[in-house]
């Protein structure tokens, strides 16, 4: 019995964290999201690598909480080979379950949010992909030199109707 009390107070430990992880990680692209809109590139790079550090954080977190399922779902005998967080939930008191179950429904809500909001800021992202692309190509254009020979201090004519090969000269 001690070890179940152990493991059910890891689990909610665990779930906690990943909870905290999440919000950091939600708050963060939705900094993200207003570095991009202000095309400040130093603040996107910077919420970029904090990101990637909570990443990795959460990583770790989902790691150790499988571990803690699997021994939980073993402990209290769910006959399954992977116990979701639910069915162990669903086996506890109905006040530890609760608290738990509320974590794991946080947990979810907040990463479809995270979804939805990344999806935008890499639509976001793309569209200034886009922009600068336009941009660089109206610019090199501008640049560019005539593909026509003409005299020094001639104007040159853009638009030739007929280009004339060396085996076409009349």
């Amino acid at each position: 019995m001690n070890d179940l009390y152990s493991l059910v107070n890891t689990l909610e430990d665990l779930l906690v964290q990943e909870f905290r992880t999440c919000q950091t990680i939600h708050q963060l692209t939705k900094d993200e999201r207003s570095a991009i809109s202000k095309n400040d590139l130093n603040t996107l790079s910077s919420i970029v690598e904090q990101k990637e550090v909570m990443l990795d954080e959460l990583g770790q977190i989902e790691d150790r909480r499988r571990m803690i399922v699997q021994n939980l779902g073993n402990e209290i005998g769910i006959s399954t080979p992977s116990p979701s967080i639910a069915e162990i939930a669903q086996r506890l008191t109905n006040d530890i379950g609760n608290r738990i179950n509320h974590l794991r429904e946080g947990i979810s809500a907040l990463a479809d949010e995270i979804k939805i909001m990344s999806n935008g800021n890499r639509a976001l992202a793309m569209i200034a992909l886009e922009r600068i692309d336009a941009l660089q190509s109206i610019i090199l254009d501008s640049v560019q030199p005539a593909l026509v020979y003409d005299h020094p201090g001639s104007h040159s004519r853009k638009n030739l109707d007929t280009v004339w090969d060396v085996d076409q000269r009349v």
